[in-house]
């Protein structure tokens, strides 16, 4: 019997020593592989977006470097298992490319996870537009109890304090080693500012800045019938506009008609009266970020598409957009777009894809050898 009360008492003695030490633990890694000289990573902005950077947080290269360490660090987890970039990857315009992201511990997201690409140009983040800030931001994943785990947010900073390939990186960015939770989320921010996305066909052509028009002659008969389509029969601009192809002034949420009843209400969720309302994203990159919809419910653009072309349902909350007249109470407006416009469309929202963004070096995991 005391042979057994020992061996109990040993064994749950090894497992809260464990339990106390899962945050801090570090363990042997891969150290990052960085270039002597840090990339560049300044974003040129057309005139016709704002740059939402606060003034004690400009981008610099050295912070977006730090940022990006960061972003790709499995050791931002509670057990060194996911990292930002797990949920958000390059190849994928940085969104997911499944339905739920997995967690540190294996548990699902109840949310797609969007594209975070011209962060620097919006003025809401998640799908249900909780946050405005892009510095409190980056950290809310972190300390997501099913993402990352991090539930204790002072823990963090000392834990990262004691990864020798930081103390530099740290100096570099802030002018000394410290490492603060404030210094962390600034880094973040500065890495996610620099995902700029202004180099695609639909820049190039002059599409994105010229209302439609393809004052460069670059695209082909087919994208220029879909660009007809998207600014003219289809309506895409009511609520996808300007450079961004986002909501208008970069904050718009809307109840899109997917479900008569929602069992993620969105803003709902905090304010009953905006059952089913959430984020209008960015189209930018949307070749590449399926699945779609904040539940990735839509495989494919033409499942998006089709939705609404007739697939919109009249909830209580449908937004005036989506209707014939403009109202609350008018009926859901159908497209009537024939399978060769739909073929079209898609067409033209390819030319968004940005293919520098996503096979650009200084944007990629510096942890793969």
């Amino acid at each position: 019997m005391k042979k057994l009360i020992v061996i109990t008492l040993l064994g749950t003695s090894s497992l809260l020593f464990m339990q106390c030490n899962k945050f801090t633990t570090v363990g042997k890694s891969l150290s990052p592989t960085l270039p002597q000289t840090p990339h560049d990573y300044s974003v040129l902005m057309p005139s016709s977006v704002t740059d939402n950077s606060p003034t004690n947080n400009k981008l610099s290269n050295d912070g977006a470097t730090l940022g990006r360490v960061l972003f790709y660090d499995t050791k931002l987890s509670v057990n060194n298992a996911v990292s930002c970039g797990s949920c958000h990857n390059q190849a994928n315009a940085f969104a997911d490319p499944v339905k739920h992201s997995k967690g540190f511990e294996g548990g699902l997201t109840t949310r797609n996870s969007m594209s975070i690409v011209n962060a620097a140009n919006a003025s809401t983040y998640f799908w249900d537009g909780r946050t405005d800030n892009l510095e409190i931001m980056v950290l809310q994943p972190v300390r997501h109890q099913v993402e990352m785990g991090m539930e204790k947010p002072d823990i963090l900073p000392a834990k990262i304090a004691k990864i020798d390939y930081y103390k530099p990186l740290f100096e570099k960015a802030f002018g000394t080693s410290e490492v603060t939770k404030e210094r962390i989320s600034f880094a973040l921010a500065q890495f996610l500012r620099s995902l700029g996305n202004y180099s695609s066909l639909a820049d190039e052509s002059g599409v994105a800045n010229s209302w439609g028009s393809d004052v460069n002659n670059r695209l082909n008969a087919q994208q220029k019938q879909g660009a007809q389509i998207f600014f003219g029969k289809a309506g895409c601009t009511n609520c996808h506009s300007g450079t961004n192809f986002r909501g208008h002034n970069d904050a718009d949420m809307a109840n899109i008609g997917l479900d008569m009843n929602y069992t993620d209400k969105g803003m709902g969720e905090l304010d009953a009266s905006k059952e089913g309302v959430f984020r209008v994203p960015s189209l930018r990159n949307i070749a590449l970020t399926a699945p779609y919809m904040h539940d990735g419910r839509f495989a494919t653009l033409r499942d998006v598409i089709n939705h609404y072309n007739n697939g919109v349902v009249k909830h209580k909350n449908i937004d005036i957009r989506l209707t014939d007249s403009w109202n609350p109470g008018g009926e859901v407006r159908k497209l009537n777009l024939t399978e060769t416009e739909i073929t079209n469309l898609i067409e033209f929202l390819k030319t968004t894809t940005d293919n520098n963004l996503v096979s650009n070096a200084k944007f990629s995991n510096p942890f793969v050898k």
